[in-house]
């Protein structure tokens, strides 16, 4: 019974520039999800924060069935399926970023979006993860929310927009009928920047301002309510997702401290 309870658990871990927090899933449990927040020491580096956990935190000490990296970081691009080769994904990578110190680069390729997500992450946090988790894979936040907001983009007529606030960043995603016309991630700390940069991309992209909709979802720290009133200005179609119901009757039952590109991993079935 005990080695089934292990064969069955799985642990996820997301880095993002200035956090780390773990996610275990246990089926068959009255509390299935444990979520826990690691308190970064900021005055050393994230390596050695990651280090501390990994030797200290007794969640990372257990035994998985399956272990999940989720890294959320806007340094990632994306390649068509059909033009996709793995052993390119040093070039791509360097191409697309070319100031960025060498790391390692890894990739997701996204079958049902007809795309391959490149992305990169410190060699170094790579490296202690690999040593400790062997079997470990890694995803890019984009890539668990295209895969997401890809399927729900099929649900009703027009063509949809995603912005997933996190950290003090925005991403942007835009789909028609399931097939992504655009992501990207712009700095955004103030209900302005992103009301500008959303109605930029949507002009960009001509979407219509009564037949296409808009949805708001992730850290909204209190923005949300504002940065509504104001795209209701110019957009009819603005709702704000609520995650209860987004993720209703999935694994995650809507709970709202795991991280919302967390929370599309645990559903998506990578």
């Amino acid at each position: 019974m005990a080695e089934n309870m292990i064969n069955n658990k799985s642990l996820s871990i997301r880095l993002c520039s200035n956090g780390l927090s773990f996610c275990t899933y246990a089926p068959g449990q009255e509390e299935p999800f444990v979520y826990k927040v690691w308190d970064v020491n900021h005055t050393i580096s994230m390596t050695a924060n990651l280090k501390e956990a990994l030797r200290t935190e007794p969640m990372l000490q257990q035994q998985y069935q399956r272990v999940n990296v989720l890294i959320a970081t806007s340094h990632f691009t994306t390649v068509p399926v059909a033009a996709f080769q793995k052993e390119d994904i040093q070039a791509i990578y360097q191409f697309a970023f070319p100031k960025d110190v060498p790391q390692h680069v890894s990739y997701n390729v996204l079958r049902r979006s007809g795309i391959a997500i490149v992305f990169g992450l410190e060699r170094n946090i790579y490296q202690l993860l690999l040593d400790d988790f062997p079997r470990a894979r890694f995803y890019a936040s984009a890539s668990t929310l295209i895969e997401f907001f890809g399927e729900r983009s099929l649900i009703g007529k027009g063509r949809k927009m995603f912005v997933y606030l996190h950290e003090k960043e925005m991403t942007l995603y835009a789909f028609d009928q399931g097939r992504m016309l655009f992501v990207n991630t712009f700095d955004a700390v103030s209900v302005a920047d992103i009301q500008y940069y959303t109605l930029s991309v949507w002009k960009q992209l001509a979407f219509d301002q009564v037949d296409d909709a808009l949805f708001v979802v992730g850290d909204m720290e209190g923005r949300t309510t504002e940065l509504v009133e104001k795209i209701n200005y110019f957009l009819q179609n603005v709702s704000v997702i609520d995650r209860s119901e987004d993720f209703k009757d999935r694994l995650t039952m809507g709970n709202q401290f795991i991280p919302y590109d967390l929370q599309s991993l645990l559903v998506c079935g990578f």
